[in-house]
């Protein structure tokens, strides 16, 4: 994924230190479905898809051991998806619902 189509690249590099639980609330915050089980902890989907088997439903997931690099994937995945896109879910609005920008 791509590096050059986020605005907010100082954002991207701030997501180094984030923990599970800023990314799960960051998620409730936007309006995403969290769904548990299997080998990840959470996944990230689209709200309007019910079913969990169904992989068009996946925005991404969120692991138990996260470090820098997965932090920054799991933005790129989160802020690229077309469901975040159809959501109407703005890059800004990603860092705001992350705390990284005020306003």
């Amino acid at each position: 994924m791509s590096e050059e189509r986020i605005v907010n690249k100082d954002c991207l590099q701030r997501v180094g230190s984030l923990r599970q639980r800023d990314w799960l609330n960051c998620v409730r915050k936007l309006g995403f479905r969290l769904s548990s089980g299997g080998r990840h902890p959470y996944t990230v989907r689209d709200p309007e898809n019910p079913n969990d088997d169904d992989i068009t439903s996946l925005v991404t997931t969120i692991p138990y051991g996260l470090h820098k690099e997965m932090n920054k994937i799991i933005a790129k995945q989160i802020i690229l998806s077309p469901i975040t896109k159809r959501m109407k879910v703005t890059e800004k609005d990603f860092w705001k619902a992350l705390g990284l920008i005020k306003k």
